[in-house]
């Protein structure tokens, strides 16, 4: 299975163990993943709300990228599967905006068209890979480990638009973690927003709700909690300290990215994955899972 990859900003600076792990986790799933080298940032969501035709454009080329490519797009951010699925949704839908952004593509001899698909790579271990593939993989069952999951909120809304998963009752991770052999935490806050997207206008803000997420991931005994976003991870593992302090909790919860859950269940070494790039230590989740038989 090959695709079209859209690591986004994050994977490729402050998140980079998030490519690392991504890239390293799909040649054991036997995915080729061409990386669009030259595709721009989607814009989070600030760009669509100050100017909504360069918010189109710049997600538009990354489709036509990947249409000129034949492949169907895959993201490894929330906020980028929003956006881009976003824009697809809308450009197929409106012929006179379509020509528009069209207009705006030529000077790069590009036309998007509407014939690509844009999926999570949660969706693609879902139903492109397969339970049954996953499950052949598993070279170190995550047995007695206890995951919080955590969605977000830009991979489950608007529903219309992403579609995979209830946005109310969402199961996919749950459904990756039994297969991996970890037990997976029930909490209230893992369809919730992490708060990213205010932290630099209302820091405490977005702190306290992040802190509410872990807060109730820590109470249900979670032993780490693990993301589909690189921003949900930057609002819930750097910032964990400032978490603390203003929730006056305890937390250290390690924070993984989804690709890194699956390499260390596919018997991948922690180094492979880049895990001593944590701020929070996932040293608690190795000492359980790497045990001596």
């Amino acid at each position: 299975m090959k695709y079209a990859y859209y690591p986004g900003c994050s994977a490729k600076s402050t998140c980079n163990e998030l490519d690392v792990s991504t890239q390293a986790v799909a040649e054991k799933l036997g995915l080729e993943l061409v990386e669009l080298e030259v595709a721009a940032c989607t814009g989070a969501r600030e760009v669509r709300d100050k100017d909504p035709e360069l918010f189109y454009t710049l997600n538009a080329r990354t489709l036509a990228l990947a249409e000129k490519l034949g492949l169907d797009l895959v993201t490894v951010c929330a906020t980028c599967q929003l956006n881009l699925a976003e824009v697809n949704h809308k450009l197929k839908n409106d012929e006179a905006l379509r020509e528009k952004i069209n207009r705006n593509l030529a000077g790069e001899n590009l036309r998007y068209e509407g014939k690509v698909a844009v999926k999570h790579f949660l969706w693609i271990l879902s139903t492109d890979v397969g339970f049954e593939k996953l499950k052949s993989l598993v070279k170190r069952p995550l047995t007695g480990l206890k995951v919080a999951p955590f969605y977000g909120c830009h991979i489950l809304r608007p529903a219309k638009i992403l579609g995979f998963d209830d946005p109310d009752n969402p199961t996919s991770l749950e459904n990756v973690f039994r297969i991996l052999g970890a037990e997976p935490v029930e909490y209230r806050g893992k369809s919730r927003c992490c708060g990213f997207h205010v932290l630099l206008s209302q820091e405490e803000i977005a702190l306290k709700m992040s802190g509410r997420h872990l807060g109730e991931a820590k109470q249900k005994e979670a032993d780490c909690l693990v993301t589909t976003c690189p921003l949900c991870h930057t609002a819930l593992d750097p910032y964990q300290e400032s978490i603390e302090k203003v929730t006056n909790q305890q937390l250290q919860m390690p924070i993984l990215h989804l690709a890194q859950l699956l390499g260390l269940a596919f018997g991948m070494e922690p180094d492979e994955l880049k895990l001593s790039s944590h701020v929070v230590s996932v040293q608690p989740v190795l000492d359980k899972i790497l045990q001596p038989a």
